[in-house]
């Protein structure tokens, strides 16, 4: 009997491509979730059993979900974060956790400044007026010259970094730990978090939620940014007390924010729908075709590399896997 591979993750089981090719041609056999949404903790308990693998998304990998596991070896992330993903738990029932950093970083990195530019230039309000029949014309900013500040240097940091230095922008970055390298041969400012805040004109935000970044934008945080900064967020909704960052755009600190991600998903009515200087979208920063078919063809190779022996290079928790092949 074939080895069986739970795919939760959406885009993995509705695209045919290499990632499934890769798959089949190790030996698995691909059992879809059959459910267009992430799965809570209950509902992936049920499916795991017999699995040997599984690949998630946004799903919810709790301890109570990995109780289902039975023979499971690995936990694919399709993607980046790690936040939906219990590694301790996984960690202590001798699970690998692999992820794919890198693979979205380009189309990730394009959204973010498409939201500084659709702030910059005012292109949500400028086509909203113009589809219903008016011709007001509001001066925009142009980026050369203002001061982009990166929290998380990481590889989709350091795509934006490249992009904004493009159009002229002064970059500097905040990470604990930096890639100094890379910052000085591109001319990039290291600072702290305190210099960040306060002199960065657009502040972008590109670091994992951990217990020390979860709500790192908050109403303290907040009124020591520069006054009239503009916040970008393609992370993690976790990142930003959303409350506070209304009441800042509602009072005057902040002038405008770009938000790819919420703190629920799909978020609930809020008043961020109805101000005219919030750009929206809905978590889609990592979803081009190019992005998709990239993340899900590594997400597979993942697989067949813990299970079948390969070079595994994107373990989260190498120890599990030193241990596997130990024995």
């Amino acid at each position: 009997m074939a080895d069986r591979v739970l795919v939760c993750a959406r885009t993995v089981q509705a695209l045919e491509g290499a990632h499934k090719d890769v798959l089949k041609q190790a030996g698995f056999e691909i059992v879809p979730s059959k459910l267009d949404r992430h799965l809570t903790a209950d509902e992936l308990a049920e499916r795991l059993p017999g699995m040997v693998a599984v690949i998630v998304g946004l799903d919810e990998v709790s301890q109570k979900a990995l109780d289902g596991a039975d023979i499971l070896k690995v936990i694919s992330m399709n993607g980046v974060g790690l936040d939906r993903i219990d590694v301790e738990a996984a960690t202590d029932r001798g699970i690998v956790v692999t992820h794919t950093p890198g693979t979205n970083a380009d189309s990730v990195a394009d959204h973010t400044l498409a939201l500084i530019l659709a702030q910059a230039r005012l292109i949500p309000h400028h086509d909203r007026n113009v589809r219903s029949g008016g011709w007001t014309r509001i001066a925009g900013r142009e980026l050369k010259g203002r001061v982009l500040g990166i929290v998380g240097v990481g590889h989709i940091g350091k795509a934006v970094a490249l992009r904004a230095l493009a159009f002229g922008m002064r970059v500097q970055a905040y990470d604990p730990f930096p890639d100094r390298a890379f910052c000085s041969t591109h001319g990039i400012d290291v600072v702290d978090l305190k210099d960040i805040l306060a002199t960065s004109d657009v502040l972008s935000l590109h670091c994992p939620v951990t217990p020390d970044t979860e709500n790192l934008i908050n109403a303290s945080s907040i009124a020591t940014m520069k006054r009239g900064a503009v916040l970008i967020n393609t992370a993690r909704g976790e990142l930003v007390d959303e409350n506070a960052l209304i009441d800042a755009l509602a009072s005057g600190p902040l002038s405008g924010a770009g938000l790819d991600v919420f703190t629920t998903e799909p978020p609930r009515e809020s008043p961020l729908w109805r101000m005219e200087q919030v750009v929206l979208s809905p978590h889609l920063g990592g979803n081009t075709r190019e992005a998709v078919l990239r993340t899900a063809y590594q997400s597979a190779l993942n697989v067949v590399a813990v299970v079948r022996g390969g070079k595994a290079d994107r373990v989260v928790n190498p120890e599990v896997l030193r241990e596997i092949r130990k024995d």
